[in-house]
């Protein structure tokens, strides 16, 4: 399997993945929280749902990562396989992925430490440490948005692998993410999806490609 075919069946399989887990599976079988509760409410009554199910959660979450992290990394090493023109966006496209990653790192401590802590019975530090894992997510569209714009960019100055329509798109997605996604988290919604969609078609036009 060559570095592009890898790629390609990343950036196909892992976007459809997570959002089958985390929209479709998590909610059906974990509840979703009350969002009309005050938020100290809201988040104990997540971390005690998830105690309920603590087995099936932490399945849940470890699948669903793992295809976040396939999508982020597929993202990542596409960046590094430019090699001309658009190689030094490539680059910093790669390590703006790479940090989202590490955003998914430390938002996962946070959560296992505050159920640990919910589990011993200091309830308000765990709740303190679940928000501070929420919070850890609050730069997630911005710097997605940043490495999106960046790597349509090297993509567009590449002109390889991908035409420039699709590198053109990933700039505008880049850069719709980075201001608008802040705006409402229903529009923030609905662009990560759309940004979602571009993924999963270039990786098919990779796919093909590569064959």
């Amino acid at each position: 399997m060559t570095t592009k075919t890898l790629i390609s069946w990343l950036m196909i399989i892992c976007p459809i993945g997570m959002i089958v887990v985390f929209a479709g599976v998590e909610p059906a079988i974990m509840g979703e929280a009350d969002e009309s509760l005050p938020t100290q409410d809201r988040i104990l009554s997540t971390l005690n749902a998830f105690s309920d199910k603590e087995l099936a959660g932490n399945v849940i979450n470890l699948v669903g990562l793992l295809f976040m992290i396939g999508w982020l990394s597929a993202l990542a090493i596409l960046g590094k396989t430019l090699t001309e023109n658009g190689a030094a966006l490539g680059s910093v496209a790669s390590l703006v992925f790479t940090a989202v990653l590490a955003i998914l790192a430390v938002s996962l401590g946070l959560s296992l430490g505050a159920i640990d802590l919910l589990a011993e019975g200091n309830t308000d530090a765990a709740v303190t440490l679940e928000l501070a894992s929420e919070s850890a997510w609050y730069g997630f569209p911005q710097l997605l948005g940043i490495g999106y714009a960046l790597l349509g960019l090297g993509l567009v100055l590449e002109r390889n692998p991908l035409p420039r329509v699709l590198a053109g798109l990933f700039v505008l997605a880049g850069i719709a993410l980075f201001i608008l996604a802040p705006v409402g988290d229903g529009l923030g919604f609905l662009l990560f999806l759309i940004s979602i969609l571009l993924v999963i078609t270039s990786g098919i036009f990779l796919l093909r490609r590569s064959d």
